[in-house]
């Protein structure tokens, strides 16, 4: 709604209103209240319950209800709950408008506290919580946040301009030289954060809407790793196949063999289980993930999610890798590892490899082995340009290893030294020739 349908709503007109409004236009109805001094005053006579009820209904999401009781003196009385720090508090009344205007008097409390930026972060913060949102995920969202100075992030929200922004991410922000990733990012939960406080009715408008990230791509660090730093080279998986020969017994090496065999994912490879290879195919549909309690990142907890990273919103029911000589190899290993488990890759109490482990025994085995790179990811790399090699096409490539043709492209397909050397031998023997 604009500043001119607020000039002419009037209390008449909400009281008369007898369309079932939906919860979007509820929330736009109780940011005009909260705004016009003229509808407040109105709303404090107690003649005005049904716009009461409907600011009442724009904030409370729990269930309101009639008890119906042996208890005479609670029979027909009206209740629901609410929380109070936190703390779930029930509330009963005697009458359906008499616990509406006790929600209403305990809601216009609540709005009448102005928040800051750093409070409405916080709220924002446990809505994602609410939502299932990783305390991992929520650690990165801190972490953005605290790059904020203190004149914004103490500051009432309603309160900040796009001037007042825009000028503390062009002469801070952006002196950092962040990556283009990053400064996107940046950008992005400033207008989550907007966005979500004018949802809740802490500011009116979007300061950071207009702040584009293209216009400021030329001030991020755009320089890229060349394919060489991005994958492991021939020479540098053999030299890891031999060690992890060598090593065959511990389940880290075995994963680490199968790993260079079919480019799946780090946490696919944990949560890989026995029932899901057979003798041609590595049926791949889920993923490990390591989730915490809080946000210090304490209670570690291991899970299995029922579908890889890029099917996370559109599940497929996942993919088949197709088993070669040496992935045949490399399972067989697997299979001799002492004790009884589900998985493939485990510990001799049958417990699975935690992701983070083989990580570190990765990491640990290519600086032995004077190896650059360290990430599991250099094995995924690798395993496209042997496709592409193969003459496997697009297409199939992301069939196998669980991507867009994008991603691929954008991602696993760059140019590197060793093909631009293929071409210089190619042109030389036609010189030659």
């Amino acid at each position: 709604m604009n500043e001119a349908e607020n000039n002419t709503l009037v209390p008449e007109q909400i009281n008369n209103t007898n369309e079932v409004l939906d919860r979007a236009k509820i929330e736009e109805l109780m940011v005009l209240l909260k705004r016009s001094p003229e509808i407040a005053e109105w709303l404090t006579d107690m003649t005005s319950i049904k716009a009461k009820k409907l600011y009442v209904k724009a904030k409370h999401k729990q269930k309101v209800a009639q008890i119906n009781s042996n208890n005479k003196y609670r029979n027909g009385y009206w209740c629901t709950h609410i929380y109070v720090n936190g703390k779930r508090k029930a509330v009963q009344k005697p009458t359906e408008d008499k616990l509406y205007e006790y929600l209403f008097n305990f809601y216009q409390e609540q709005d009448d506290k102005t928040k800051t930026f750093d409070e409405a972060f916080d709220r924002f913060i446990e809505g994602k919580r609410d939502r299932g949102r990783s305390e991992l995920t929520l650690k990165e969202y801190r972490r953005y946040h605290k790059l904020l100075p203190q004149s914004i992030k103490n500051k009432d929200i309603a309160l900040i301009s796009e001037d007042e922004l825009r000028k503390w991410f062009v002469k801070d922000f952006l002196t950092r030289k962040p990556k283009k990733e990053a400064m996107k990012k940046m950008l992005q939960q400033l207008k989550a954060v907007f966005t979500f406080g004018i949802r809740k009715g802490y500011c009116f408008s979007n300061p950071a809407l207009n702040i584009l990230a293209e216009d400021y791509y030329k001030f991020c660090d755009l320089s890229m790793r060349s394919n060489e730093q991005r994958s492991f080279s021939n020479e540098e998986i053999e030299k890891l196949r031999d060690y992890c020969l060598n090593d065959r017994k511990n389940p880290h090496a075995a994963m680490m063999l199968v790993a260079m065999e079919t480019g799946m994912r780090l946490g696919e490879l944990a949560a890989l289980k026995k029932t899901d290879v057979d003798d041609d195919y590595i049926w791949v549909h889920r993923q490990q993930v390591v989730v915490f309690d809080d946000e210090r990142c304490r209670n570690r907890q291991i899970r299995d999610l029922e579908y890889t990273k890029n099917e996370k919103s559109n599940p497929k029911g996942g993919r088949l890798i197709p088993i070669t000589e040496n992935c045949r190899t490399a399972l067989r290993i697997a299979s001799e590892i002492p004790g009884e488990s589900e998985y493939v890759f485990h510990h001799p109490n049958g417990k699975p490899i935690v992701k983070d482990s083989y990580e570190y025994y990765l990491r640990r085995r290519c600086k032995t082995l004077g190896i650059p790179i360290s990430h599991n990811h250099a094995f995924r790399v690798a395993f496209n340009a042997r496709l592409i090699e193969a003459g496997v096409d697009c297409n199939e490539r992301c069939l196998v290893l669980g991507h867009s043709m994008q991603t691929n492209e954008r991602h696993y397909s760059f140019s590197d030294r060793r093909k631009v050397d293929d071409v210089k031998n190619k042109l030389n023997r036609l010189k030659t020739a």
